[in-house]
């Protein structure tokens, strides 16, 4: 089978999801909380509950504006060479990290690790290390600026800055409302002030979180409106967590997520129609053991891969968490979490895998992490790949001369083949006295080395000198209406 695939959910299943979802959305409705948006979906159509903010979105609306989200298309980044294919049909996964954390997990050396506050200086080693790393398609910022939140200045372009001074890769930000216009500054100023490819090749994405249960608060509503207006891809991301902020039971949960999914996907269309949007999950379970909500768990897994299924179902690009670990440090469970959930998600066909890199719940990140993450992406995609059979592939005529008691080794297509073969880098596969002869470093002393490594020498695609002006004028222009 050429192209392994996995399906959580079978096609009656999805089809009861969404059944079930479209009636909550007509019947049981989503709060709003921005009186705009409701005048505005009272004008399309949908019942709106002035006192209670409860809006009532008719499915035919809801399928209607779905329709038209595309079901394709290209991420941009700002020097034109890791652009990245966005699908919706299972063809193609993209491995991305998460963000946005609060913590740095610090690699001091042998099994010595301390976690700091996070701040912008470590955004940008970040950026740049994520930047170097070949496997990792797209970045979100990864962490906050803490050193910068009692500071009376627009700490959202000061992240934006950083990352994409140290990265060209295509980029999620962390947006705020308010901030909309000096984001598209920043894209135009990189593009030598030319709005045309500023709209055309947008290399940033934003994105909002609904609040569970069936909320869409003001901040989500105006980064809808606001980012779509600029032709930003938009990214509508559900956090919900069974038995908490929705059922226990995980088919409940989908629903909740799902509906939710789908009014941040409606509004979207409805506000920009036609603008390049992702269906995204952090959906997850309620651990009521340690109160709180896990990213490493299976029931992490089951809901990302089932998300990604019910994208495929919309025709819509998804964006699910997978590759995230609840481990402090990176270690053994780190690595099994962070497996666990890429590979499901991969295999169930998700757009775009979210979490690489990120630990402890979500709120740290460790560049050893991010390192070890790179390296079992191209793993990865050697399952998701699944066996190809056909006449070359089943090699009989190689059998027939080979015979009994011969060997492969020296054949052209083992020799041209070889390479083709998984082979980690930093996952050891050598013998026992091999091992001890180079030194007897584990996988994280070596992402360590690695990691090092980037920073010292990998230098990203820079910015022109003027755009970097004109970069630093807008954000100290949003400083000074902060005053």
């Amino acid at each position: 089978m050429n192209g392994l695939k996995l399906s959580v959910l079978s096609k009656k299943d999805i089809a009861q999801i969404n059944e079930a979802s479209l009636e909550v959305l007509e019947t049981t409705g989503i709060s709003v909380g921005h009186a705009q948006t409701r005048d505005f979906l009272a004008k399309q159509g949908c019942d709106v509950d002035k006192k209670t903010e409860i809006v009532k979105i008719p499915r035919s609306l809801v399928e209607e504006a779905i329709s038209k989200a595309p079901s394709a298309f290209t991420f941009h980044s700002r020097d034109g060479k890791h652009d990245v294919k966005m699908v919706s049909d299972g063809s193609r996964v993209n491995f991305m990290n998460l963000g946005m954390g609060t913590r740095i997990c610090h690699c001091r050396g042998k099994n010595s690790f301390e976690t700091l506050d996070s701040t912008i200086p470590d955004i940008e080693r970040i950026s740049r290390l994520e930047d170097g790393l070949k496997n990792y398609d797209l970045m979100t910022q990864p962490v906050s600026a803490l050193d910068l939140m009692t500071e009376n200045v627009a700490r959202t372009l000061y992240e934006v800055k950083a990352v994409i001074s140290n990265s060209s890769k295509p980029y999620l930000t962390d947006p705020m409302p308010g901030y909309v216009d000096d984001y598209f500054a920043m894209m135009k100023a990189v593009y030598s002030d030319d709005e045309d490819e500023a709209r055309k090749k947008p290399f940033l994405m934003g994105g909002s979180c609904t609040s569970s249960p069936l909320q869409l608060d003001s901040k989500f509503c105006i980064l809808a409106k606001d980012m779509g207006s600029y032709g930003i891809p938009f990214m509508t991301m559900t956090m919900a967590m069974t038995g908490s902020t929705s059922p226990i039971d995980l088919a409940g949960t989908m629903v909740i997520h799902n509906s939710e999914a789908l009014a941040g996907l409606t509004l979207t269309q409805l506000f920009n129609p036609g603008v390049p949007s992702f269906y995204g999950s952090c959906t997850t379970n309620f651990d009521f053991m340690t109160n709180t909500a896990p990213f490493g768990s299976p029931e992490n897994a089951l809901i990302s891969s089932a998300s990604a299924q019910l994208a495929q179902f919309y025709r819509v690009p998804s964006i699910v968490s997978g590759a995230i670990s609840d481990a402090k440090r990176p270690g053994f469970q780190s690595a099994y979490e962070a497996m666990m959930g890429a590979l499901m998600t991969a295999l169930a066909g998700t757009t775009n895998v979210f979490g690489c890199g990120l630990i402890d719940l979500g709120m740290s990140y460790s560049m050893e992490q991010a390192v070890l993450v790179d390296d079992m992406i191209p793993l990865i995609r050697k399952c998701v790949g699944g066996i190809g059979v056909n006449d070359d592939t089943l090699s009989l005529g190689d059998i027939r001369n080979v015979g009994p008691g011969g060997n492969y080794i020296a054949l052209p297509k083992t020799m041209s083949g070889m390479f083709a073969e998984s082979n980690p880098a930093f996952f050891d596969r050598t013998m026992y006295d091999e091992w001890v002869g180079s030194g007897m470093n584990d996988c994280i002393d070596l992402a360590h080395e690695k990691v090092n490594d980037i920073l010292a020498n990998h230098e990203p695609a820079p910015i022109e000198r003027d755009a970097m002006i004109e970069i630093d004028s807008i954000i100290k222009s949003a400083d000074r209406r902060l005053q």
